[in-house]
């Protein structure tokens, strides 16, 4: 603002202060609340909030990321007991060559096989160069006379060679591993095969083995539905992507050895009812406090690592003491639950939430006449209120085993279509973000369960997938 423009506004504030203070109080309040809001925006990074690291201010200035459990005291590198994994030597080595002397290096003297006396094997491990082989299926037409008439007839084609050229289901199952597992962009994924084939493929090659893959998975999907099901516990996240130029959503349902992403228009409800597990689902939920979750006729757990973050915001910026006894006595509960007895937790736990409500009351604003709509609560209110409504939520991993601390397998299975979009780009249709959430819930499957990402795409194009019972 310029000295001029600010002489301006003085002058009418004096005059406004003369004829109405109320409204210039009114208007200090206001401004004064619009100022601490920016200022905690600022303060938020993704140490004490929900904020993703790339939201970070540059480079030089990123706060180090702070691991919420803290240090464990063990040195860097394998543990004592760990078995660890080394080239081993194979018993049957795939080619041999033979180093011999023809003469002693230090006497001169002819050596034959009679002065050998022991062996010394080096194996080496590399890959042999890449080339594409090759192989022509050779038909052959037989014909035949019958009432004066000449029938032709050839053996039936086999599937996967019935074209003049194509490519065949080894290297099919390559592209969709490079496109849907190494989130490879299309245009590498070509380039890749130009140098190392001589093949330089297109887009629609890539789409002529994803697509029978996506139909194939139908099974899977179902077979998925039933697992997760079952589960005693289960974990659902959702997150943002870009389709069509749009953002909408990408939602998760995973337990340790299953996983099943689903693309969505909607965030809530509207996309809980099209993945048909929710509705049905009585095991224990964790989640990240969204509303929509609490509609369903499930147990609930929420992820106390979203909450250790807006305590450490409150801590570091606010200095708010409740939020501190808060937070260590969560971390206390994480490294040591056996400590205390549940219930001695959740004495702790009242005891800390009556501070809270003592430090940070809440007394709602006067309404100004005609004003329509809820007052939105400051941030710390709203946090107490979670700690108060959720308490068995929060606290269920004292009382329930199989309940982990935090949502972070769901979390996890979510964090790959991040990856692929700031690879690979936005997805351009809903059938290739459709696609990419069906394939890529049968590769976490395989990879939690220790299959080969490669094998069980092998096994989808030949329209034989895996994990499919029920």
């Amino acid at each position: 603002m310029q000295p001029k423009q600010r002489d301006i506004l003085r002058k009418q504030l004096l005059k406004q202060i003369q004829s109405d203070p109320e409204s210039v109080v009114d208007l200090i309040i206001s401004l004064m609340v619009r100022i601490e809001k920016l200022e905690d925006q600022l303060n938020k990074n993704s140490n004490n909030s929900s904020k993703p690291p790339s939201s970070d201010k540059g480079l030089g200035n990123r706060s180090k990321n702070r691991s919420l459990r803290g240090k464990s005291g063990k040195k860097s590198g394998g543990q004592p007991g760990h078995t660890g994994h080394t080239l081993q030597r194979v018993d049957h080595p795939d080619k041999t060559v033979e180093h011999r002397l023809q003469h002693c290096p230090k006497t001169g003297r002819t050596l034959t096989d009679a002065d050998i006396i022991d062996t010394i094997r080096c194996q080496v491990f590399d890959i042999p160069e890449p080339k594409m082989e090759v192989t022509e299926h050779i038909y052959y037409v037989y014909a035949t006379v019958d009432q004066k008439q000449t029938i032709t007839a050839h053996a039936p084609f086999i599937q996967g060679a019935s074209a003049p050229v194509q490519y065949g289901k080894h290297f099919g199952s390559l592209l969709v591993y490079l496109s849907d597992y190494q989130l490879l962009p299309m245009a590498r994924i070509s380039q890749l095969c130009a140098d190392l084939y001589g093949q330089k493929i297109s887009q629609d090659t890539i789409n002529r083995f994803r697509n029978p893959c996506y139909d194939n998975l139908d099974t899977f999907e179902q077979a998925v539905k039933q697992q997760l099901l079952t589960s005693p516990v289960l974990h659902a996240d959702e997150t943002g992507i870009r389709i069509e130029k749009k953002t909408e959503w990408l939602h998760v349902l995973s337990n340790s050895t299953h996983t099943y992403l689903h693309a969505s228009d909607h965030r809530g409800g509207v996309a809980l009812e099209e993945m048909d597990i929710l509705a049905q689902y009585r095991g224990t939920l964790v989640h990240d406090c969204y509303s929509s979750y609490f509609k369903l006729g499930c147990e609930h757990a929420l992820c106390n690592a979203h909450l250790l973050r807006e305590l450490t915001f409150f801590i570091e910026v606010k200095n708010h003491t409740w939020a501190r006894k808060m937070k260590q006595m969560l971390c206390a509960a994480l490294q040591d639950p056996q400590s205390h007895s549940p219930e001695a937790w959740k004495r702790r736990y009242k005891r800390i939430l009556t501070e809270a409500h003592k430090e940070c009351p809440y007394q709602p604003p006067n309404r100004k006449k005609g004003k329509r709509g809820r007052e939105a609560k400051p941030a710390v209110n709203n946090l107490i209120d979670r700690f108060q409504t959720h308490q068995k939520a929060i606290l269920r991993f004292l009382t329930e085993q199989s309940v982990p601390f935090t949502n972070n397998q769901g979390e996890q299975d979510l964090r790959m279509a991040k990856v692929q979009q700031k690879i690979s780009g936005t997805f351009r249709t809903w059938s290739g973000a459709r696609k990419f959430a069906r394939i890529r819930s049968y590769l976490s499957t395989a990879q939690k369960q220790g299959i080969s990402a490669f094998k069980a795409i092998r096994r989808a194009i030949d329209a034989q997938p895996m994990f499919c019972e029920t």
